[in-house]
């Protein structure tokens, strides 16, 4: 059974993304890897994950890192599913 991503495990994982081009690369590359990896998903659990949208420019590199760690709500970043 296929596993939802939440709205507020995608806005991490968009802010992860934004901030690590390491991670960005791994997210283009086996985006299913990447995103179970990130959140501690099992690596067998199916995932389907959509284009990483471009960052804004407003947003601060400590509003990305506050999103990224969960410790600030996502719901100003754009609404994506997996």
């Amino acid at each position: 059974m296929a596993r939802h991503v939440t709205p507020s495990e995608w806005g991490r994982i968009i802010a992860h993304a934004w901030i690590d081009s390491s991670f960005a690369h791994d997210l283009s590359t086996d985006p299913a890897k990447a995103v179970t990896s990130f959140l501690g998903i099992d690596p067998k659990t199916p995932i389907r994950v959509l284009e990483i949208p471009a960052k804004p420019a407003d947003l601060s590199h400590a509003q990305l890192e506050d999103i990224r760690s969960g410790k600030t709500a996502s719901a100003f970043l754009p609404m994506y599913s997996c």
